[in-house]
């Protein structure tokens, strides 16, 4: 299907026309779609049930990740959509959403979103933009879960850094909610294993504790 779509329009002209950014901009300024700007506490859930099928997230800032059958799988991009990927589905989506620190998300209308979108000529290309990065983040997954424990572990660390690390003279500070359970569950590997890696890590200069800081030395990748 991406092949197919790839040869009736240019890529770069879909991603600068239909990107995440400008379909927030658009929602915003819609007079017939609702938003409400809230902040959702550490520790607590985006909703008490899976994630509800009425609401779409758009995360502003804080750190939030994507439970699956209880279990810590995917930690969101800040500045993007949670819960668009499944805009068209009938069921309600089988994860939730907890708060590892606290978010400021703008909240949307699933309906309403679904209905701006099919008003418009190609509205549809906001869907298939964000498809085709859900599929390639699965094929992404699919790769990770084939690595060795300790490199997924190693990815897991310079990916958590990179994104949401705090920059100091010797790397980057993960933040204190990836702690053991939640790096373990992420990496798909026990709590044990890393306890272990870490001592392996620490050896490599991928990972220095410094207090109760852990940080990542960002620029070592080459190492995996």
């Amino acid at each position: 299907m991406y092949l197919e779509l790839e040869e009736l329009y240019n890529m770069k002209t879909i991603q600068s026309k239909f990107n995440e950014g400008l379909l927030l901009e658009q929602l915003l300024d819609n007079p017939h779609v609702t938003s409400q700007i809230t902040k959702i506490k550490k520790g607590t859930y985006f909703s008490t049930e899976p994630a509800s099928q009425d609401n779409v997230y758009f995360l502003i800032k804080g750190i939030a990740g994507l439970h699956y059958n209880e279990r810590l799988v995917i930690i969101a991009d800040q500045k993007d959509f949670i819960g668009l990927d499944d805009l068209l589905e009938k069921d309600a989506p089988t994860y939730t959403v907890e708060a590892l620190e606290e978010c400021e998300v703008i909240v949307f209308d699933r309906h309403e979103i679904m209905d701006f979108i099919f008003s418009m000529q190609e509205g549809w290309l906001y869907l298939y933009l964000n498809e085709k990065k859900h599929h390639e983040t699965l094929v992404e997954k699919i790769k990770f879960l084939r690595e060795k424990g300790i490199d997924r572990l190693t990815h897991t660390y310079y990916d958590l850094a990179n994104r949401f690390g705090e920059p100091t003279q010797d790397g980057k500070i993960l933040p204190k909610c990836f702690n053991l359970k939640r790096l373990a569950e992420i990496a798909n590997i026990s709590a044990n294993s890393v306890a272990s890696f870490n001592e392996v890590l620490k050896e490599r200069g991928v990972i220095v504790k410094g207090g109760a800081n852990c940080i990542v030395k960002t620029g070592t990748e080459q190492i995996i």
